[in-house]
């Protein structure tokens, strides 16, 4: 292989057969993406778009623990708490420019999600079209915990998934690769270590797939492809499909809540991120899958997210969830309380009205404002 680049934040690789080899490398931080990170990302995957001697990309990271947490969210705290909002609203407008990027391609992109794959890192990986776990990959929006939302594309990924992508937001689940198989998050489950499924693919004989690289790889990855036997998701789906039905915002809320008691160790944790969770990030999850069951573009997608998170960092919520969470680490967020739990209560005060009328229609419906 060819080194193409290398830095703290990103290594590339020219690969035989057409391949390059892209590698996340912020070890340290489980690789959470920076603009740095972002912008070179966007820069690496023009450049290999327009380029005619590139027939597909293999994404992943330089350690196992993790492909890609998310984003530097404590880096983002900080610029809000120094008064420089406008850098972090940056930081989201060339997070999801990337993500967009990813959705559209014309190339194929191989993502090896072995670790923890969550939030931003999860955006990363459902942009490509082939998604590869193993037996220690763990997936999760855990947007909940830190009074953000399930944004990079979730508005969309979630509420394609019907109401296990809700109860995952609402919930911030944590996904095996099983469960991630189960609804589509993965395309393929890996048994067998990442050299060894690299070389699979760099070894793809083209010539027998005439301008048709995308079936080429599919069939390279299914020879290796093993499925698992059911994980706490689907052996949780009856029950799901009780608690969580996405008709009405306080039954969803309370029926997750009544899980506390339930036998499963998966569902009771499930219960417990919701009750300690941001409650307005509960209630603006659930409006935005209201949102995105309606068929929408990953442009439109991605416009409404840009809108969504300038002004959710304008609430407390967030500043102090990532606090609670990764700063002191007290696991003590105090969120802003509600009177009552109703959208309108939680989100009256502070609407998130953007310039996209059918989403104002959905706060209009549901009678935030």
């Amino acid at each position: 292989m060819t080194l193409l680049e290398s830095n703290q934040d990103l290594i590339v690789e020219e690969a035989k057969n057409g391949w390059r080899i892209i590698r996340l490398n912020r070890p340290n931080a489980l690789h959470a993406l920076n603009s740095k990170l972002v912008n070179t990302l966007i820069r690496v995957f023009k450049e290999f778009e327009y380029d005619e001697t590139v027939r597909a990309i293999w994404l992943d990271s330089t350690t196992p623990k993790a492909f890609c947490v998310g984003g530097d969210v404590r880096k983002l705290r900080e610029l809000v708490l120094e008064g420089r909002q406008e850098e972090a609203n940056e930081f989201f407008k060339q997070e999801y420019a990337l993500d967009l990027l990813l959705h559209q391609y014309s190339k194929p992109i191989v993502v090896w999600g072995e670790g923890y794959v969550m939030g931003g890192g999860l955006g990363l990986f459902m942009a490509a079209p082939f998604r590869l776990v193993t037996q220690y990959s763990r997936l999760a929006m855990p947007e909940i915990h830190i009074g953000l939302y399930p944004d990079v594309g979730g508005t969309r990924f979630l509420a394609d998934r019907g109401t296990i992508g809700l109860f995952t937001g609402l919930t911030g689940s944590i996904m095996t690769s099983a469960g991630a198989y189960a609804i589509g998050w993965a395309t393929h489950v890996c048994e067998v270590d990442r050299q060894t499924v690299l070389d699979k693919v760099l070894n793809v004989n083209w010539e027998h797939y005439p301008a048709r690289s995308f079936r080429a790889i599919d069939d390279a990855l299914n020879t290796i492809h093993r499925p698992l036997p059911a994980g706490p998701l689907q052996n949780s789906l009856d029950i799901l499909s009780q608690v969580c039905k996405g008709d009405n915002f306080e039954q969803d809320y309370c029926g997750i809540l009544s899980l506390i008691d339930a036998r499963s160790d998966w569902l009771r944790q499930a219960s417990e991120s919701l009750k300690k969770g941001s409650p307005m990030t509960a209630a603006l999850t659930w409006l935005l899958w209201q949102w995105g069951k309606t068929t929408r573009t990953w442009q439109e997608v991605f416009e409404l997210e840009t809108q969504i998170s300038v002004w959710k960092l304008k609430q407390a919520d967030f500043v102090e969830g990532v606090r609670a969470r990764l700063v002191d680490k007290d696991l003590l967020p105090v969120w802003k309380a509600p009177a009552k739990l109703t959208l309108t209560t939680i989100l009256g005060d502070t609407p998130p009205i953007t310039h996209i009328e059918s989403w104002n229609n959905i706060l209009k419906q549901y009678h935030v404002i």
